[in-house]
Parts: C-alpha cells; sequence; structure tokens
C-alpha cells in the first residue's frame, strides 16, 4: 500500500480533531471488516454496504454496526425488523462496491436468495446472519444498530474483505492464515 499523505499536524504532534479529513484520514488506518446489511422493505430487496460490523455480546448473541444518519438507504432497511449481514470474502470488492453505489436496485446483477424468514442474503457472502433488530440509538451523526442473532451459516472460510486506508487489503497474498506463527524453526 502505498504511504498516506501527512496530517495537517506534524508526526508526533497530537492534531485537533475538529478537521473531519484529518480525523478520517488518521481512523483510516484502523483496518475493518466489510458486511452488507440487507433487509425486505415495502418496495423489495434493500441492501448497504457497512464498514463497521462487529460483535457485541455473546449472550445474548448481540451485533452492531453503524450507518450515518443522512444514509438514503436507511429508512428503507428501518421498515423491516428483521435485517441480514453477509459478511463479505477476500474476493468480494465488487460486491461491496455493488451496495455502496447510489442506485435504487442495487442487487441487480447480483446472486442472492431469499431465506425462510423472507431476508436477502447474498450467495457469495462467507458468513450470514439473520438479526432481529434489538436497539437503535443516535450517536453523533450515525446511528448505531444492534441486532439480535437468530441464525447463522458460515459459508466459506476464506479470508475477510478488510477495508483500510481508503482501499481494500488482501489477506490471500500472504499465504498464511491470520493467527498463524511464522518463527524461524
Amino acid at each position: 500500500m502505498e504511504n498516506t499523505p501527512a496530517l495537517t499536524a506534524q508526526q508526533g504532534t497530537p492534531a485537533a480533531t475538529g478537521d473531519p479529513v484529518d480525523y478520517r484520514r488518521a481512523l483510516g488506518h484502523v483496518p475493518t471488516s466489510v458486511a452488507v446489511v440487507t433487509a425486505s422493505a415495502r418496495s423489495g430487496p434493500v441492501g448497504m454496504t457497512v464498514g463497521s460490523f462487529t460483535s457485541v455480546s455473546l449472550d445474548p448473541p448481540l451485533i452492531a454496526f453503524f450507518v450515518d444518519r443522512s444514509s438514503k438507504t436507511w429508512p428503507r432497511l428501518y421498515e423491516a425488523s428483521h435485517f441480514g449481514v453477509n459478511v463479505l470474502g477476500h474476493g468480494h470488492s465488487e460486491l461491496c462496491k455493488a451496495f455502496s453505489r447510489r442506485s435504487e436496485d442495487r442487487f441487480l446483477d447480483v446472486d442472492w436468495h431469499l431465506s425462510a424468514r423472507g431476508l436477502p442474503l447474498l450467495d457469495e457472502a462467507i458468513v450470514t446472519m439473520e438479526c432481529t433488530r434489538f436497539k437503535v440509538d443516535l450517536i453523533g451523526d450515525h446511528y448505531q444498530v444492534v441486532g439480535r442473532v437468530e441464525s447463522l451459516e458460515l459459508r466459506a472460510t476464506d479470508p475477510p474483505l478488510i477495508f483500510l486506508r481508503g482501499g481494500f487489503l488482501d489477506l490471500s497474498a500472504s499465504g498464511t492464515a491470520p493467527g498463524r506463527d511464522e518463527g524461524d524453526g
């Protein structure tokens, strides 16, 4: 990956967080997994890419993601009390982009199916979860959406799609599995 341009403040000197460009650039150094959240709205299937998906609790099984409150997709997702989470694998950057574009039909040319609960799930996702909306809070300029996991399926053991510094990190190129010790011996 190429070097990131310097922040407004000198390296090693704290910068004020008032500049959104500096704030975003600095936090771009934090890798995030990529998921597509889907639901069945009155107008049909709806989905959006999120780069903030995380596990919250094992008991009860809770997950969370964040949505910009200015999102045009969020009101349609909010119509449904259930939603799907589709964790993308390392080779799915185009699928990520399909659900990030400004389009009414993000499902066009995407392989998907309706689950038994009626949720649109992406066929290529490495993990899918079906969730019930548990809680939504407005925090700053985003909604924090917490869901209770009702069912999940591990479909593939491929590395996840990781977003880092404005691009995608290819974990498959390293030839090693995460967490594997590569000592000399």
